[in-house]
């Protein structure tokens, strides 16, 4: 039941990242949310990333290109409250790790590039 409805969500909001909706974003982003870059020590928050997004789309140049998954790991802690999503690529070293916390609804909390 819990996965199924992370699933949704997390189907929602990757459609919201590359249609750039970013209104949708906000929904299921928690208001901490960042994405880290560890490679290059890079740190992004939320209202930097909206209005990047934002600037974009109003460009008509966003057009992030969708990454071929190899796999998906679902890790949950025992309460259900907690996932870790690893996620590997096809063409690439790169491990992306997401992580999601459920209070009423799953929201993410951080998106990891992982340094390989």
């Amino acid at each position: 039941m819990m996965d199924n409805q992370l699933e949704h969500t997390r189907d929602i909001w990757v459609n919201a990242f590359f249609t750039g909706n970013y209104d949708v974003l906000a929904q299921y982003e928690d208001e901490h949310f960042k994405v880290i870059y560890e490679k290059d020590g890079r740190i992004e928050g939320n209202f930097t990333r909206y209005e990047k997004i934002a600037h974009a789309v109003k460009n008509g140049v966003w057009k992030p290109q969708k990454p071929n998954v190899k796999s998906e790991e679902y890790e949950f802690n025992r309460e259900q409250t907690l996932c870790m999503v690893l996620i590997h690529l096809e063409d690439s070293t790169t491990v992306i790790q997401e992580q999601w916390v459920y209070e009423q609804e799953w929201k993410i909390t951080e998106l990891r590039f992982l340094k390989s």
